[in-house]
């Protein structure tokens, strides 16, 4: 049970410091709360219909179930299109942290560098069976989750946070937001989409989610991303965030921790923050080839899987070669077309779940 929370909370924390608070940054005049909460809204009830319907076929992934109920056609696109989504959440978490890399960590090491040493642990990960990506994923989260949780309460209580800067956001937060803004927040909250995978080794003991539950990962989820839009206002001024690419880090190197044994917050949430990119992508790559592995031919080499390593050494190449010709400021427009993207996704996946559910019980 404690490795669904995991694979919400991971969710929550890879895509709080990056693109999404920048994408809500952008619309702190704009109804920036208001999409919070509508994006708490509409996550709830993605989480609440997706899993009561997907909790109906024990031990089956979401894309075995499509395979066995749904018409082939119309299963294999559906595959492969839930795959692709999954993939493109690992390519934009890892061109934004080969940026971060570059520009925090080492200004004179190649991005090339920088990804083959990424891309190596992912590919090696994604790959490995579902219950070992489990235990990584446990032990990274149960180092990082106390000193980002110290690292975010630092940062709302420190004194120099402008609390007038961050009334000026409220003021403009409840104006109507863009549908942009609403899908990047609705996204930090869909953490239990990774469940469509893990439903095979993951056995919630649960025939229903309950209402409770629901309402806690939503509240928990609205105080994340709240956290995260206010606090680098808070520190370098309503107008003065617009200046930086990455807001959380320029405001983790603002901080200082006087009695710590580093002093300068940035060195230490650098480090919690690769490590939670690379097992965020990992997850992701590892639910795609999952999902895809069902409308592949089942070739082996010496009793390995041959497509599934093929895929991901084209996933390598496109990642590292996409850096160099793709800017960040196209990246962020990118994530924006596909965070609004995933909001008729999750729609689609409910009624073909549905489809699903009622031609099982069709016979």
């Amino acid at each position: 049970m404690r490795y669904f929370y995991y694979l919400i909370i991971l969710n929550m924390l890879a895509n709080v410091v990056a693109l999404v608070p920048r994408i809500m940054i952008d619309a702190r005049n704009n109804g920036a709360i208001l999409s919070i909460f509508i994006g708490a809204l509409l996550s709830s009830l993605f989480f609440y219909f997706y899993m009561n319907i997907l909790l109906k076929f024990p031990k089956k992934t979401h894309a075995e179930i499509v395979k066995e109920y749904i018409p082939k056609w119309i299963a294999v696109l559906y595959i492969m299109i839930i795959s692709l989504i999954f993939f493109i959440s690992s390519w934009l978490i890892l061109v934004v942290f080969i940026d971060i890399t570059k520009r925090f960590v080492n200004p004179d090491l190649s991005p090339f560098v920088i990804g083959i040493i990424f891309l190596s642990v992912i590919c090696f990960g994604a790959l490995l069976k579902s219950e070992k990506t489990l235990y990584a994923l446990e032990i990274i989260l149960l180092f990082c989750i106390p000193f980002i949780g110290a690292i975010f309460l630092k940062s709302t209580i420190n004194q120099h946070i402008s609390w007038d800067a961050i009334k000026i956001v409220f003021r403009h937060g409840f104006e109507l937001p863009k549908l942009e803004t609403i899908g990047a927040t609705t996204y930090s909250f869909l953490g239990f989409y990774y469940y469509s995978i893990y439903n095979k080794v993951i056995d919630l003991k649960k025939k229903k989610i309950p209402i409770l539950l629901v309402f806690i990962v939503a509240a928990v989820g609205i105080v994340n991303l709240l956290t995260s839009l206010l606090v680098p206002i808070g520190y370098h001024g309503f107008d003065g965030i617009e200046e930086y690419v990455y807001p959380w880090f320029s405001t983790a190197d603002a901080i200082r921790m006087e009695l710590g044994f580093i002093e300068r917050v940035l060195f230490i949430f650098l480090l919690l923050y690769v490590g939670v990119s690379i097992i965020s992508a990992t997850i992701s790559s590892h639910v795609g080839i999952e999902t895809i592995r069902y409308i592949l031919p089942q070739t082996k080499w010496r009793n390995v899987s041959i497509f599934p390593i093929f895929i991901m050494i084209v996933f390598s190449l496109f990642t590292t070669i996409s850096y160099f010709f793709i800017s960040q400021e196209q990246v962020f427009e990118l994530a924006k077309i596909y965070f609004t993207f995933l909001l008729p996704m999750g729609v689609i996946s409910i009624v073909v779940l549905v489809w699903a559910d009622r031609r099982k019980k069709h016979g």
